[in-house]
């Protein structure tokens, strides 16, 4: 995609000032409820679940982009979806409660993630983690940022230096094999390897050089938006596991790390495509 434009820069400035503004009340709100509340769900299957915090968060956003900018499309993982009125409107794409199972459970890696898209490219985002007191925001062409401070991806470049982060799908029982394959070589290798629960606040702690590499499958458009962009403006490389750019609602994995370290990563994700071809029986 083509630089963006000074007026486009600024259109997405405005629409992440609007989210920015919102965020102090709806992070006190879902930190509340993460303590007073109870109601949760299932979806797919028992170990995906929604919480009241989830459709509260999603509602306060989504009611903000709705008054501000009515033009713009939504994409919301619990299910408030809008069509774009013309094709140069920007789509949003949220995850109002991003790690649900660890908010569930209080714990405390667990984020509101926003992104803004426009020709299947994310643009623009924001992520907050209030149990961990970091806000990350960046929009694309421009630096990325934790807390107001610009942040980079680490410079190290051998996997034994650092910690590599990973995630496993909500179907994970039928995929566990090529999970544990592709787990083993890493832990052979990396520093360390962990597994967080929110892919937005993974694809930040790389942006954020915490972690020198992340790499994860079947991920949502709102598990990404936000992440991708800020982790890329942070400096970082992101392909799926076949080392092509990464299409936000076509591709099936991700590996984000700075270049020297995702060239190394990328070989040891190869059983990430043999669990990507499980189906159920």
């Amino acid at each position: 995609m083509a630089h963006l434009s000074s007026d486009t820069t600024k259109a997405i400035a405005d629409r992440l000032s609007v989210i920015e503004a919102l965020l102090p009340q709806l992070e006190n709100d879902v930190l509340d409820l993460q303590v007073t509340s109870n109601a949760r769900a299932t979806k797919t299957n028992i170990f995906d679940l929604v919480t009241e915090a989830d459709l509260h968060s999603e509602k306060i956003i989504t009611s903000a982009i709705q008054k501000h900018f009515p033009e713009d499309s939504i994409i919301a993982e619990e299910g408030t979806n809008s069509d774009a009125h013309d094709s140069k409107s920007f789509t949003w794409v949220i995850d109002p409660i991003d790690g649900t199972v660890n908010y569930a459970n209080c714990l405390h890696h667990w984020g509101i993630s926003v992104g803004i898209v426009t020709q299947n490219t994310p643009v623009g985002g924001i992520v907050s983690a209030p149990s961990l007191n970091e806000r990350y925001r960046a929009i694309k062409g421009q630096v990325a940022t934790k807390n107001g401070v610009p942040i980079q991806v680490s410079a190290k470049s051998l996997l034994s230096e650092g910690v590599v982060v990973t995630g496993f799908p909500y179907d994970r029982a039928i995929r566990a094999e090529h999970l544990s394959r592709a787990l083993a070589n890493f832990l052979k290798v990396a520093g360390g390897v962990r597994r967080f629960g929110a892919a937005s606040i993974d694809f930040c702690s790389v942006a954020n050089g915490t972690v020198i590499g992340y790499y994860e499958m079947q991920l949502k458009p709102w598990d990404m938006a936000a992440g991708l962009v800020i982790a890329e403006e942070a400096g970082a490389k992101i392909t799926d596991f076949k080392g092509n750019p990464v299409d936000l609602f076509k591709s099936h994995g991700v590996v984000v790390a700075n270049p020297s370290i995702h060239k190394l990563m990328l070989p040891h994700t190869a059983p990430m495509l043999d669990a990507i071809a499980v189906t159920e029986k």
